[in-house]
C-alpha cells in the first residue's frame, strides 16, 4: 500500500505543477489576444513541420506532441497555425522544395498564386498581393518539431532554393528508369508484330475507300464528343529564367522545438519516467511556444562561437535514444525487394498462363483472382517508388542537418525573450 500510495502521489504532484506551468505561461501571453484585429486584417500564422520519427510507425507522433504542448499557448496568444506533417521519410523535405519552386515559378510569372486564382473566380476582401502575403510569411514562422524534422525542413530548402524550378514528374521519370527484363515476354512480341501487320493492312485497305477517314483523324478522335484532341501547346521556358539565386531570400524565422521519442522495450524505463515527469515536457514545450509568440529572434549560425550556440546541433541528444535497427534500414529494404521479385516471377507466370488462356482458373483463383500483368506493374512502381524514397529519407535523417552557403543571413530563429524585450511586448 505505501508503494501505491507513493507513486499516486507522485503522479498527482506531477499533473498539478503540470497545471500550474501551463497556467503560468498562458498567462504571459494573454494580453496578446486581446488586441483587436480589423476585418481587413490577418491575424499572425504559423506553419508547423513535423514528420515521421526514425523507426516510429506512427508517422504523426510529433504532430502530436505540438498539439499537446505547445498549441495550448498558441490558442491563447490567439496564433493561427497551419501543420505539414511528412508521413514518410524524405516527405517533408519534397514539400518544402516543392513548395519554394511553386513561389519561384509565380515569382518569374509561369504561374499564378492561389490568391490570384481565388480573386479572378470572387473578389476578396483585404490586401492579397504578393508584397502582403510575403509581408505575412516573415510575420509568421516556421515551428520546427525536433531535430529529425530540422533535419528534412533544411534539405527542402537547399533543394528548393538549388536545383530547377520548372515541373517535372518524377515518378514518370523514374518508371522510364526502371528495367523491363522482369516482364520480358517473347510471346507478347509475336502476338504484337502480328497484329500490327493485320493493322497496316487495315489501314491500306480502308484508306482506298473514298468514305472512309484518314487514318490520323482516327487516331485523334475523342471517344467521347467526336472532336479531334489537340495536344497542349506548352511555351518552352527561357533558360534565364530557370537560374537559382545566388542568395536565397530571407525566411520565415524558426521555431526550434526539442522532441525525444522513446520506442521499443528496452526504453521502457525512460518512458515510466517520463509518465511521472510531465512537467518537464510542459515546461520544454511552453517555453518553445512562448519564444515564438514574443517574436524574439536572433541570425540562425551554424559554427560554435562564445556569444551564441551553433543551430545546427539544436537537440542532437534525442539522437541517442533512435533505435539501432534504424541503421538496418538499406539491408531490409534491400531484402525486402530481392523477396518481392522471386514472388513476381511466379505472379507473372500465372498472369500470363490466365491471359493467354492457356490454363483454367483454379477454384480458388475463382474466388480470389489473381493480380493481372498490368496490376503486377503498377504494384511494382509503387514498391520502387516507396525504397526509393525510404533510401532517400534514410541519407538525410542519418546525416547531419545541411547548410548551404546560400542561407547566410537569409535565416533567424526565436529565442527566449530578455527582460528588456519582455517590457517592449
Amino acid at each position: 500500500m505505501s508503494v501505491v500510495g507513493s507513486l499516486t502521489a507522485l503522479y498527482v504532484d506531477d499533473r498539478r505543477k503540470c497545471k500550474q506551468i501551463r497556467n503560468e505561461y498562458i498567462e504571459k501571453v494573454q494580453h496578446l489576444a486581446e488586441v483587436p484585429v480589423f476585418h481587413k486584417d490577418w491575424t499572425r500564422k504559423v506553419t508547423v513541420y513535423s514528420c515521421r520519427y526514425p523507426e516510429d510507425h506512427d508517422h504523426e507522433r510529433s504532430m502530436k506532441y505540438f498539439k499537446k504542448y505547445v498549441k495550448p499557448i498558441f490558442v491563447a496568444a490567439a496564433v493561427d497555425y497551419d501543420i505539414i506533417n511528412g508521413n514518410q521519410y524524405g516527405a517533408l523535405a519534397s514539400k518544402v522544395a516543392d513548395d519554394i519552386k511553386k513561389k519561384r515559378r509565380e515569382i518569374a510569372g509561369l504561374e499564378k498564386s492561389r490568391d490570384q486564382l481565388l480573386h479572378e473566380l470572387q473578389p476578396q476582401t483585404g490586401d492579397r498581393s504578393p508584397t502582403a502575403r510575403r509581408r505575412r510569411e516573415l510575420g509568421g514562422g516556421a515551428v520546427i518539431i525536433g531535430r529529425h524534422s530540422l533535419k528534412e525542413y533544411m534539405e527542402g530548402l537547399r533543394r528548393g532554393w538549388s536545383e530547377s524550378m520548372l515541373k517535372r514528374d518524377a515518378e514518370e521519370e523514374f518508371a522510364n528508369t526502371l528495367p523491363d527484363d522482369v516482364f520480358d515476354d517473347p510471346l507478347a512480341s509475336t502476338v504484337t508484330e502480328a497484329s500490327m501487320e493485320g493493322l497496316d493492312s487495315t489501314s491500306s485497305s480502308s484508306s482506298s475507300s473514298p468514305l472512309s477517314p484518314p487514318v490520323d483523324v482516327v487516331r485523334n478522335r475523342s471517344p467521347l464528343f467526336g472532336q479531334i484532341r489537340q495536344p497542349p501547346v506548352r511555351r518552352p521556358t527561357p533558360a534565364s529564367l530557370d537560374v537559382p539565386p545566388a542568395m536565397m531570400p530571407l525566411q520565415a524565422p524558426i521555431g526550434l522545438v526539442p522532441f525525444t521519442n522513446h520506442i521499443g522495450f528496452k526504453q521502457v524505463p525512460y518512458m515510466i519516467y517520463d509518465f511521472f515527469t510531465e512537467r518537464y515536457r510542459v515546461l520544454s514545450g511552453c517555453q518553445a511556444a512562448y519564444a515564438i509568440v514574443m517574436e524574439n529572434k536572433r541570425p540562425m549560425t551554424h559554427i560554435d562561437s562564445m556569444v551564441t550556440p551553433n543551430d545546427l546541433d539544436f537537440d542532437r541528444q534525442s539522437e541517442r535514444y533512435i533505435k539501432s535497427s534504424w541503421n538496418k534500414l538499406p539491408k531490409r529494404t534491400e531484402t525486402a525487394k530481392t523477396d518481392y521479385y522471386k514472388e513476381l516471377k511466379d505472379k507473372i507466370k500465372v498472369a500470363r498462363e490466365l491471359a493467354y488462356g492457356e490454363r483454367e482458373p483454379t477454384r480458388a483463383e475463382r474466388s480470389n483472382p489473381p493480380m493481372t500483368e498490368v496490376e503486377l506493374r503498377g504494384q511494382r512502381l509503387k514498391k520502387e517508388l516507396k525504397w526509393k524514397d525510404d533510401l532517400e529519407g534514410w541519407e538525410v535523417l542519418s546525416g547531419e542537418v545541411v547548410w548551404d552557403d546560400k542561407f547566410e543571413g537569409a535565416l533567424e530563429v526565436f529565442v527566449a525573450p530578455t527582460h528588456s524585450s519582455q517590457e517592449e511586448h
